[in-house]
């Protein structure tokens, strides 16, 4: 065992080569028969050092979890088993190390101990409950503390296994048990010391984790409910002793073990009402519940509402203290008492009191987000305007709230909030200070929509805006200016009517004002406003000499903040300004290049790196913010692209500039980023029509990137590819380098475990562009195309429907590029029959232009070619071939009509869409909201809205992944449908250049009749006595058909 303290304690050595030797070393001696039992010894050990026994801690933990289960995983490397010997031992002594251990090791074994349940809880540690048990029941807390902690584990294993059912045996044996202990040092004289809360806290994590997939039967009744609902509700309640808390720091007594089982407390209270207990919101799958439901809405939430709302009462008036998270759940409870008619009409009466004494303080501005201010800008934007960051925040609880109750009770509370508004307002300065004030302007802010859509108070929001708003973009408090500001923002995006075009001009020259304000969170926001602005048409016509340093400025605040939230106001300046910022684009897009750089560079080195010395992008926390805001750079340059479609000069000097941040990004490895980066190379093939010899070098780093960290972004990179081969099929045909390239990717696509169905498809639509332009080109490659697609061809499984269709067009495409070299690579495989059987099935179901033209030229092919080719099976059903053929250009020129219909209407639609919104703004209907239900929402109903609809989605998702996995069929599982869907072909159809558009097959075809009546009468005179009067009358329609090329966008 001292060899192994020396190698951990080496492990922790600054010299990164001792490190690497001692890790080595490890992994050399790791399948040593009694190694990792006495890693666990050293783990245990109190005579050792703590940073020892940490790296063995964790050693320990990664071993267990990597390894405990040493059953091979199909695609996954060999694993080095741990010896039965090893996992005797350590199951042996487990428990009382977790017992003994102190916080820093106790979470290592921990997770380790997770492991181990799962891969041997019950069949092979049957007596593990007992042994946690005989913990639990000990007189030692530090005993009962590691039981808790054992039992935990074993929970979590277990929490999301709903199909093992095994929740339903370990509630009734251990949650009576843990509930008495609570409830024992709940009432004991020691209730508020440390040591209790921390215990306590566990039970509760204990309980929370027990019900976070479902609710056993043993919970929902009558003596498992009612002690743990009183017992949870004695929690919230009880008031600890000062003198055991941290008196003079809040992140300090947040933090403090009481209020932690009080925040899971809470948690687990609102859990039991929110996913189990409130019937009129029970999903489909849920119903189940329904008893349980009905009985818990009636007589326990209106019981957790009282305690709740004295709770909140006796912060208002400041007699208790309460953690943000406790604040947090409880606005979140009332929120969910907002849609069921029971619990509203008991929380109603308490709405004004509780939003003007609990809500509205949270709203305003306070200390802590004038000291977030001073301290870091940056981190101010972030919090209040990133809305995830709101998700759990104090003031986004209290928004949520306040949102609901005005959009879903909207008769009964709506005007009472707002008049609460409006008297604070009108009171400023005289009565309320500028801080009321911006918690006033925060309430408008969550209650945007339902103001702007409301009958009564949408035409009044133009002077509320000039008498009590914009005057405060000039105020002598940052705050207020950056209030005024998002108000602008947020109401003229949800579509407030500027009845006054003086209001309108001055809420702009007032934003105008507030981009160059000292304040950078200001700035943002003012940004932010300028983009829901310029939709209207007397803003647009101002904006528009001044676009160029419009963009300036969002590209300095941008790089200032480094957060994404500037993005789409970049993105829609670029789109509505393209003329004006065209003799600017280069240097933009420079801007933004150099920004992205230096964006994902900073990001890159934030990150650790592997053990291979490679560098993954940074997803922690904020760090993340770096990456998405180099995302917005791409969409922004993308933006710039799209309006330089028709300058091919200015695309030219474009793609100089976003070609090497494609390349530093492939060759990075930044894979998150390869689906903006490749839009950019798609769209500057596409409208350039021509392949440069830069874009050749993404091209080859492009295939380096799929043969390596790229492998799962075939279909990203499948446009680019395409656009290459088909705007450079000439530079192609001349280098096998590129051709071998292009037949690895899809081999490598079509064979390998590590990649699915999606890119076995994108693969396939490869090998249909390598088919029709490289005739000649790839010869030796057509029989490995050809097998690698045959054993699809005759896949009858349900969810390959798209890869059993593409496959069959490689084959088609296969036998347009040479008919009879492909007959012999399916007649060597014995795959004649049941191929031509598939594109029998097949050819019905063909509705784009691109399949029937590749169909019938396919077939023209076939039966182009001497009898004595043709393999028995085909020869002997030349007329239902041929039958087939007709009846495919027969419908061609209804799906080109089809196809140019829905080209006409998408322009259509893009010319509507662009024109809706200049004016979006200039109408109350720029939000497609039915202003007439506002006032339609009796109390005495239940409300449902559109996230009963989104949850009922996931239900019916839920109800069909349960069924697949038991085997079952769903009645009306319509999308399962044995049918060829893939749902982007639609959308593909419209900007797709198929290499059959000049393949006239009209005329392919009348030359083969020819031909079979002039060269092989007997042949033709065989097939036309089989075939019957309406055959006839389809060939010789066919036969008159008439060549067209089809539009394009």
């Amino acid at each position: 065992m001292d060899a192994l303290v020396q190698l951990f304690t080496h492990s922790l050595d600054p010299n990164p080569n001792a490190r690497k030797a001692a890790e080595l070393e490890l992994k050399k001696v790791e399948a040593h028969d009694g190694m990792l039992s006495s890693v666990f010894q050293i783990v245990a050990s109190t005579q050792l050092s703590i940073s020892v026994r940490q790296a063995a801690a964790v050693y320990f933990k990664n071993r267990v979890q990597r390894h405990w289960d040493s059953t091979p995983v199909r695609g996954a490397p060999t694993v080095t088993a741990i010896p039965q010997g090893d996992k005797d031992a350590i199951k042996s002594a487990i428990l009382q190390t977790l017992v003994e251990t102190t916080a820093p090791i106790q979470v290592h074994v921990a997770n380790a101990l997770r492991t181990i349940v799962k891969c041997d809880f019950p069949d092979q540690w049957p007596h593990l409950l007992d042994q946690i048990g005989q913990l639990l029941q000990s007189q030692e807390p530090h005993q009962v503390y590691g039981g808790l902690r054992a039992l935990l584990e074993v929970v979590r294993a277990y929490r999301w296994n709903n199909g093992s059912k095994m929740m339903e045996q370990l509630a009734p044996a251990t949650l009576p048990l843990i509930l008495r202990t609570g409830e024992n040092l709940l009432n004991s004289d020691n209730f508020s010391f440390p040591r209790v809360g921390e215990i306590i806290y566990v039970i509760l994590k204990v309980y929370k984790t027990s019900m976070h997939s479902e609710l056993t039967k043993h919970q929902q009744t009558h003596e498992s409910i009612v002690p743990w609902g009183s017992f949870l509700l004695q929690v919230v309640q009880k008031e600890i002793d000062p003198a055991n808390l941290p008196s003079d720091d809040e992140e300090a007594m947040e933090a403090a073990p009481w209020w932690k089982a009080k925040k899971w407390a809470f948690h687990t209270l609102n859990k039991l009402f929110s996913r189990y207990g409130n019937p009129s919101q029970l999903p489909s799958d849920m119903q189940n519940y329904k008893p349980f439901a009905e009985h818990f809405v009636q007589t326990f939430a209106p019981e957790i509402l009282k305690v709740y709302l004295r709770i909140a009462e006796a912060n208002s008036q400041g007699s208790m203290w309460i953690s943000k998270k406790a604040f947090y759940f409880l606005c979140m409870f009332f929120t969910e008492c907002v849609k069921p008619k029971t619990t509203w009409a008991l929380l109603k009466p308490h709405v004004p009191q509780l939003t003007q004494s609990f809500i509205f303080p949270r709203l305003c501005f306070s200390e802590e987000d004038d000291e977030l201010w001073e301290l870091d800008a940056v981190d101010f934007v972030r919090a209040n305007l990133d809305p995830f960051e709101e998700i759990g925040s104090v003031s986004g609880s209290a928004a949520t709230f306040v949102q609901t109750v005005a959009s879903k009770r909207t008769k009964s509370a709506f005007m009472p909030l707002l008049e609460f508004v409006t008297s604070v307002v009108n009171a400023y300065p005289m009565e309320r200070s500028a801080k009321e004030k911006d918690g006033a302007f925060h309430l408008c802010r969550a209650m945007d929509l339902t103001m702007v859509n409301h009958e009564k108070v949408s035409g009044m929001l133009d002077s509320f805006f000039a008498q009590h708003v914009i005057p405060e973009m000039k105020s002598e408090h940052k705050f207020l200016r950056y209030r005024a500001c998002d108000l602008v923002k947020a109401f003229d995006h949800n579509g407030m009517q500027w009845s006054n075009n003086a209001t309108l001009e001055a809420a702009f020259r007032g934003v105008m004002d507030c981009i160059g304000d000292a304040e950078l969170p200001v700035r943002v926001v003012a940004a932010e406003a300028i983009g829901s602005l310029i939709d209207h048409d007397e803003v647009h016509a101002a904006m528009a000499p001044n676009a160029a340093r419009l963009m300036q400025e969002l590209l300095k605040l941008s790089d200032e903040t480094d957060l994404d939230i500037l993005s789409p106001t970049k993105s829609k300046v670029v789109a509505n300004f393209g003329e004006e910022l065209l003799p600017f684009s280069i240097q933009l897009t420079e801007q933004m290049a150099e920004s992205y750089l230096r964006l994902v560079n900073e990001n890159l080195e934030s990150a650790d790196r592997d053990p291979d010395g490679t560098m993954e992008l940074n997803m922690d926390n904020h760090e993340d913010d770096k990456l998405f805001a180099a995302m917005g750079c791409l969409n922004t340059i993308f933006q710039i692209i799209a309006s330089a479609e028709s300058k091919p000069d200015i695309l030219e000097k474009l793609e100089a500039v976003v070609l090497p941040i494609v390349a530093f990004t492939l060759e990075k490895d930044c894979v998150e980023l390869f689906d903006d980066c490749l839009e950019l190379t798609d769209t500057l093939t596409y409208f350039q029509k021509k392949v440069s010899p830069a874009m050749w070098h993404i091209f080859t780093l492009i295939y380096k990137s799929f043969k390596g960290a790229g492998i799962d972004y075939l279909s990203e990179m499948l446009p680019t590819i395409d656009n290459c081969v088909s705007y450079g099929v000439e530079v192609v045909q001349q280098s096998s380098e590129y051709k071998s390239m292009l037949v690895d990717i899809f081999l490598t696509a079509m064979t390998s475990d590590q990649l699915g169905i999606t890119d076995q498809v994108a693969a396939c639509k490869l090998a249909d562009v390598i088919l029709l332009l490289l005739k000649g080109g790839v010869d030796e490659a057509l029989p490995q195309i050809v097998n690698a697609v045959l054993p699809h061809t005759v896949d009858e499984e349900k969810i390959k429907a798209d890869v059993r269709k593409w496959s069959v067009i490689v084959v088609l495409d296969a036998l347009v590029y040479n008919a009879g070299a492909t007959l012999q690579v399916v007649e060597a495989n014995g795959a004649t029959a049941a191929l031509f059987g598939a594109v029998t099935t097949l050819l019905p179901k063909l509705t784009r232009v691109h399949e029937k033209k590749v169909a019938a030229s396919a077939i023209i092919q076939l039966l182009a070619l001497e009898p004595a080719l043709l393999p028995a099976a085909l020869q002997s059903n030349l007329t239902a071939f041929l039958v087939a053929l007709a009846t495919q250009l027969d419908g061609l020129p209804d799906a080109i009509r089809k196809r140019n219909e829905m080209l006409e209407a998408f322009e259509n639609e893009s010319a509507d869409q662009e024109e809706d919104e200049t004016s979006f703004a200039s109408s109350s209907a720029g939000v497609n909201v039915d202003t007439s239900g506002f006032e339609d929402v009796d109390d005495d109903h239940d409300v449902l809205d559109e996230e009963n609809e989104y949850m009922e989605m996931f239900a019916r998702e839920r109800a069909k992944l349960r069924a697949r996995a038991n085997g079952e069929e769903l009645e009306d599982d319509e999308d399962e449908d044995d049918e060829f869907v893939d749902e982007d072909d639609e959308d593909d159809e419209l900007s797709y250049e198929s290499p059959m558009d000049a393949v006239p097959v009209f005329e392919q075809f009348r030359q083969l009749l020819t031909s079979y009546q002039s060269e092989r009468p007997d042949v033709w005179a065989k097939i036309a006595a089989e075939l019957t009067a309406d055959q006839m009358q389809l060939i010789q329609q066919a036969a008159e058909g008439k060549d067209e090329r089809v539009k394009t966008l």
